[in-house]
This record gives structure tokens, C-alpha cells and sequence, in this order.
């Protein structure tokens, strides 16, 4: 058997592409643009144009909120159109999460929606890894962070009024919760994601997060 080439290594790559045209033929709150482009061989020894439409989405967190004292992540519940149109559960439960800000710090902007969607103030948050969320749709990449917080403050009621929010916070334990996705009672992929990552490194990585905590919660 011959040496694994470049290409077969197991690990995102870097590939030449230039683009000749971008047009915009949508300008809402998610932009829709078609570009035209040629991109350098890979399966297939040529290099022709061809034309893909990309959802904007930028930058987002999804936060993974974990009360240490409880063993507990606090996921949210709310309507989503998607769900709704693709299976019959249109309220679905998720993480926290949210566009990150031109500018705005990344950790940041975590703290700031955890706040809006849950009420809780983090006393720590750190960066996990990150995820290309749909990339043969959209170009949002979502930066997953771990955020310590105390499930003793949690309402269960979040969201904004202005931007018809109406989202249920629920503190759940994360044995059960990891029993939910293991029998594929929740359909989320951010939460999937998160809730294997979690069972994985997140008790480590929370105890860490947790040693550093100062006084002050985060602002």
C-alpha cells in the first residue's frame, strides 16, 4: 500500500480558489450572495467556474452553560421555524446562542447572549473548539464556549421582547441529557455536538475553568 498522500490526511485543508463574480440578491438579516468561482483540483484533474449561493452568517457562540454543583447544563427551549417545517417538533430544545458582534470580543459576546437567552451571568467562560455550521450553505462558523454558572439564579424564563423571543431555560442534568441524545430524542447539532464533547472533556475542562474564577463574575 502506497503512503497516504496530503490529501488523505485527516484534518481540514487549505485549496486555491478565486473569485469572479459576487453578486447579493438577498439583504435581510441573513444575506444571501451568488459568487462565481474556480477552485483547484482535488477528485478531479480540472479547474472550471461554477456558481454557489452562501447564506451570511458570520461569526456566532454557542455557549455551554454547566453549574459544576449541580452537574447540570442549562439548555433552552424555543420555537424554531426550521424545526417545525422538517420534523414535528417545533420547539425544540438548544443551546444558548447567538451572533457575535463586528468587533465584539468572542468571549464577550458569549457572556452577553447566555445573559439574554437564560438570565445567568457567567462567573467564567472560555473558548472549546469551533464548528463550520452547514458549510455547503452558509459561511457561519460557530465558536463553542464552556461558561460556569450557578443554575440557583436561573428564572427559566429568557429572550428579548424587541426581537420575539419567548425562550424556556431548563437546567438539565448532564447524565440525562446525555441519555437524550444518545436515543436521539433531540435533533439539534449544536447541542449534539456540545453534549459528545462534554461527555468527553467538559467535567476536565470545567474544573479548570472553575480554579480560575475571580471575584467578580464576568461583564
Amino acid at each position: 500500500m502506497s503512503a497516504p498522500t496530503y490529501r488523505a490526511r485527516l484534518e481540514d485543508q487549505p485549496l486555491d480558489f478565486s473569485v469572479s463574480e459576487e453578486r447579493r440578491v438577498f439583504d435581510g438579516f441573513r444575506p444571501l450572495d451568488v459568487l462565481t468561482l474556480t477552485h483547484a483540483p482535488l477528485a478531479e484533474a480540472r479547474r472550471g467556474r461554477v456558481r454557489r449561493e452562501i447564506v451570511r452568517g458570520g461569526r456566532c457562540a454557542v455557549v455551554i452553560p454547566y453549574d459544576p454543583a449541580r452537574d447540570a447544563i442549562v439548555v433552552i427551549r424555543q420555537f424554531r421555524v426550521g424545526a417545525a417545517l422538517a420534523t414535528p417538533h417545533a420547539a425544540p430544545l438548544e443551546l444558548p446562542a447567538g451572533g457575535i458582534d463586528e468587533g465584539e470580543d468572542p468571549a464577550a459576546g458569549a457572556a452577553r447572549e447566555l445573559e439574554e437567552e437564560t438570565g445567568l451571568r457567567p462567573r467564567a467562560v472560555a473558548h472549546c473548539f469551533s464548528v463550520l455550521s452547514t458549510p455547503g450553505l452558509t459561511d457561519e462558523l460557530a465558536m463553542v464556549f464552556l461558561a460556569i454558572v450557578d443554575t440557583a439564579h436561573l428564572t427559566g424564563r429568557g429572550g428579548k421582547a424587541d426581537e420575539d423571543e419567548d425562550i424556556l431555560a431548563i437546567p438539565a442534568p448532564f447524565d440525562a441529557l446525555l441519555d437524550a441524545v444518545d436515543r436521539g430524542a433531540v435533533q439539534n447539532g449544536f447541542l449534539v455536538c456540545a453534549t459528545h464533547w462534554f461527555a468527553r472533556h467538559g467535567r476536565a475542562h470545567a474544573a479548570l475553568l472553575a480554579d480560575s474564577i475571580q471575584t467578580d463574575p464576568v461583564s
